[in-house]
């Protein structure tokens, strides 16, 4: 993916089919029921996510990339993301 592409836009050429299939196969997120400060709110947005991240892991894992390895970029990309949503936000 080119470094200026912002997470969550479509991949432009040949695996923009495949990556739109992808995320339509892994469903949608429920809306959290709790307010960000209750004490199960982060409970209740691991539940939510569990299904979606042990299907992309799977996805990745039947494409041949290691599963663990996989797992510590989603981790690294994830916190990579959430750094220069905080710097867009000043």
């Amino acid at each position: 993916m080119p470094a200026d592409a912002k997470a969550g836009t479509a991949l432009l050429g040949t695996d923009a089919g495949v990556a739109m299939d992808m995320m339509n196969s892994f469903g949608k997120i429920f809306a959290p029921t709790l307010s960000k400060t209750d004490f199960n709110y982060e409970k209740e947005c691991k539940t939510a996510l569990a299904p979606l991240v042990d299907g992309l892991l799977d996805a990745v894992e039947s494409a041949g990339w290691d599963r663990r390895k996989a797992a510590y970029t989603l981790m690294f990309l994830s916190a990579q993301r959430l750094g220069a949503n905080k710097e867009e936000r000043k």
